[in-house]
């Protein structure tokens, strides 16, 4: 049924540990087991390690930082990176050594600490005009495909082939990977045969806790219901109306970053002909498109704020986003073709938003000629006029792409089947009304959450994918 719907510096130096934690490839790991260390010389500031990768390969030398050394040497001292300044006992090498395979260096401080470190450690941080494997060990191996109808459709054969059975079962991990890389790669992935019963809170939650736990939010400390028959509801995605596409709860600073939602079984009576259309599209492809085509109004949506609002019997809520939210600036993605590793996250809820207050004053056009016009706003500054104007120029753009059906991916959900998808990355919408009167469980749960489960199981399947 779902396959035949579907294509349509704080840290303390102490840790009981004695080896830094790093993640590193299979082919970073393979040139540590070929190379080995030549040879060292350290002074009051620096230490100098030249090693090899591969047993024929050139040697290279990395000339490290003598407080970056101690501070990632997790050593049993209670010192803080900020303790390290000026702190020569603590940071200058006594004695370093090689041992005896080449595979490690011991270094000895004045202070009587000591660490074993491992050639994989210099490798990792070697630097390079690449990203070194250290500075990628925090992000997944798998890159975000930015996707439209098309592209999507493409690739849907790897997100209909996960069952709840398989999904759940707690011996087998390799199918919560296979959905845990969908979410990665396409910021959606499905779930079918979820159980039919009258304790369908449990079943979702049981979804959601086999990546982590669920995330509480104003709809309560669990799973929510979605009912289009609930014309008062307190939440705007449960009146009997459609809405536009959006992103779920951006009047909250830690806005949930995924939500999955459960089809219920049919109701007695209901016609399947009248179940709601859902809608998802990916937003990091519609705002690589305004970058493509106008990067004035892409730099606005990263600036203006966008405010946000909530107001229901005791809460208050408030936010001011920009539309669009980068990571740090590295070397990787910076790179022309790198957008899918520079986009963060997006904001956009026209349900929730609320008036601008960010560049919206003007200056009347014939004011020079109405020298006693009494203005009750002064005339606002030059760049948020111009910044406001290009904003709206680029939301305009931004729509547009969203509301394309040629970059919408629209399906009725079927019942006992449930789709995960990235709050923060996929815009979704439903046509919930009167005539269909379907019901959805649903419940959110955080980023951090996502890329624990995530990275955990990229180790335990190193060679998958």
């Amino acid at each position: 049924m779902l396959r035949s719907n579907l294509c349509r510096g704080s840290r303390i130096l102490a840790r009981l540990t004695t080896t830094p934690r790093t993640y590193t490839s299979a082919a970073t790991a393979a040139a540590a087991n070929r190379g080995h260390i030549i040879k060292t010389y350290f002074n009051r500031d620096s230490t100098t390690i030249t090693f090899s990768m591969e047993e024929s390969s050139k040697p290279v030398s990395v000339c490290f930082n003598n407080v970056f050394l101690r501070d990632a040497s997790h050593s049993a001292k209670l010192v803080t990176t900020g303790e390290l300044y000026h702190n020569e006992k603590l940071t200058a090498p006594q004695d370093i050594q090689i041992s005896e395979d080449g595979k490690s260096l011991v270094v000895k401080w004045k202070d009587g600490g000591h660490h074993q470190f491992p050639l994989q450690f210099f490798i990792d941080y070697k630097g390079s005009s690449f990203v070194s494997p250290a500075t990628r060990k925090q992000e997944s191996r798998y890159r975000p495909q930015l996707w439209n109808k098309r592209i999507l459709k493409d690739n849907v054969k790897d997100l209909l082939s996960v069952s709840y059975n398989e999904f759940i079962d707690p011996k087998d991990d390799s199918k919560l990977f296979q959905t845990l890389v969908n979410l990665q790669k396409f910021g959606i992935a499905f779930i079918s045969g979820t159980p039919s019963s009258s304790s369908e809170g449990l079943t979702i939650q049981k979804i959601c806790e086999r990546i982590g736990p669920i995330r509480s939010t104003v709809h309560g400390e669990g799973t929510f219901d979605v009912n289009a028959s609930q014309a008062t509801s307190v939440n705007a995605h449960y009146a009997n109306k459609d809405l536009p596409l959006h992103t779920d709860l951006p009047f909250l600073e830690n806005v949930p970053g995924f939500q999955i939602l459960q089809s219920l079984p049919a109701t007695e009576g209901e016609d399947p002909n009248t179940r709601p259309m859902n809608y998802f599209v990916d937003a990091f492809y519609a705002t690589r498109n305004v970058r493509e085509s106008d990067f004035e109004a892409y730099e606005a949506l990263q600036i203006v704020p966008v405010n946000y609002i909530y107001e229901n019997g005791d809460k208050r809520y408030y936010q001011s986003k920009p539309l669009i939210e980068h990571h740090d600036i590295n070397e990787d993605n910076t790179l022309l073709g790198n957008y899918e590793a520079l986009i963060k996250c997006i904001n956009y809820s026209p349900p929730y938003q609320a008036p601008f207050t960010f560049g919206i004053y003007d200056k009347p056009s014939d004011l020079n000629n109405n020298p006693d016009l009494n203005l009750i706003t002064t005339p606002a500054k030059l760049t948020e006029r111009f910044l406001f104007k290009s904003f709206i120029r680029g939301l305009n753009l931004f729509e547009s792409h969203i509301n394309d059906f040629n970059n919408q991916f629209r399906l009725q959900l079927p019942e006992n089947c449930c789709v995960i998808f990235n709050n923060r990355r996929i815009l979704h919408a439903n046509s919930l009304t009167s005539s269909n009167q379907q019901w959805l469980k649903g419940c959110y749960f955080d980023s951090d959450t996502f890329k624990n489960k995530l990275k955990f199981l990229e180790e335990k399947f190193p060679h998958d994918k």
